[in-house]
């Protein structure tokens, strides 16, 4: 059982940051680092859209250009904290052995670019251009996965907390289906030759689960467990050994800047253990911990707090040694 961490940590963009993260990362043991997500996961993947005039920005949203669209395909891709972190581990001899790449999906992206009026919510967006997720968005997600592949990254991790949301208990609104869900998310990832993920934050649904277990092209599920212990009536050992998929839990708050005692962790964690048969792997905290910027006065203490949240996981799973 490996341990990972979803992506973000409450520090600004540059390049020393990245270097301190990628060090603290090697030193508490994480088996499974990611590059560190330092600007907004959305940001990150649409501002090559900005720069070539597909999207522009007004009041802090995002709208799409249609008679540009066609331009999308051009686009080389890059992220410069994955770049960075390489750098990192050459510079400093971290000898991790696994890298998360954290890749924002087309669902999410697509939730965050505006088509119409912004009180029309999600039908103002481009979830309600289904035909340009498939044709435009899902191939430039694929081209950023083929970058960090080559790259050198070996664990690649689809973020669709938006997904939570169309997909409900009973029904899959703005007219999507289980169908289209699946193919999408195949089609960005099929071929490629490493361990491959999805995470999807918030509560999920039982027909999320089941539908994110059918996609043959993922190995790990990944959700979070401790402040939405209602995911855990979802999870059906039956279901991810029938669809050979592992369940990477998250067990510490992302949100709340207080740090869980080891005793809490340890018999959340044993009872994620049951449930899922022992299904287990790449345990994390619930989501990213950019949300705890703005919990402290510090940015810095806010980052100490993320680590040592980091470094109790590390700490449980090696002794649990399941």
């Amino acid at each position: 059982m490996r341990t990972s961490h979803v992506g973000s940590f409450p520090l600004s963009y540059s390049r020393e940051n990245v270097d301190r993260i990628m060090k603290d990362l090697w030193s508490i043991g994480i088996d499974v680092p990611p590059y560190p997500q330092l600007r907004s996961f959305i940001d990150i993947y649409l501002q090559p859209l900005l720069n070539e005039g597909i999207i522009y920005s007004k009041n802090g949203f995002y709208y799409i250009k249609f008679n540009q669209i066609d331009r999308i395909h051009k686009i080389k891709p890059k992220i410069s904290e994955a770049e960075d972190a390489i750098n990192a581990m050459i510079k400093y001899n971290l000898l991790f052995k696994w890298l998360r790449a954290p890749i924002t999906g087309p669902f999410t992206l697509a939730s965050r670019i505006y088509v119409d009026d912004l009180s029309k919510s999600l039908y103002a967006t481009l979830l309600s251009k289904k035909d340009f997720i498939m044709d435009a968005l899902a191939p430039y997600i694929r081209s950023f996965i083929e970058y960090l592949v080559d790259l050198g990254y070996n664990v690649l991790f689809l973020d669709e907390p938006i997904l939570g949301v169309i997909v409900g208990k009973k029904r899959i609104i703005l007219g999507y289906n289980e169908e289209y869900i699946i193919d999408t998310i195949n089609y960005i990832l099929k071929g490629i030759s490493v361990e491959k993920g999805i995470h999807v934050c918030g509560r999920i649904s039982d027909k999320l689960f089941k539908i994110l277990a059918k996609i043959d092209s993922l190995d790990i599920l990944n959700f979070e467990f401790y402040d939405t212990r209602e995911n855990l009536e979802i999870i059906d050992h039956k279901v991810l050994e029938k669809n050979d998929k592992l369940l990477a839990p998250g067990i510490v708050s992302a949100k709340n800047p207080s740090i869980e005692g080891l005793d809490e962790i340890k018999k959340l964690l044993e009872k994620i253990y049951r449930i899922a048969n022992g299904r287990i792997d790449l345990v994390s905290g619930d989501c990213g911990f950019a949300g705890l910027r703005n919990a402290l006065d510090n940015p810095l203490d806010s980052y100490r707090i993320s680590i040592e949240k980091l470094r109790r996981i590390v700490a449980i799973v090696q002794e649990l040694a399941i």
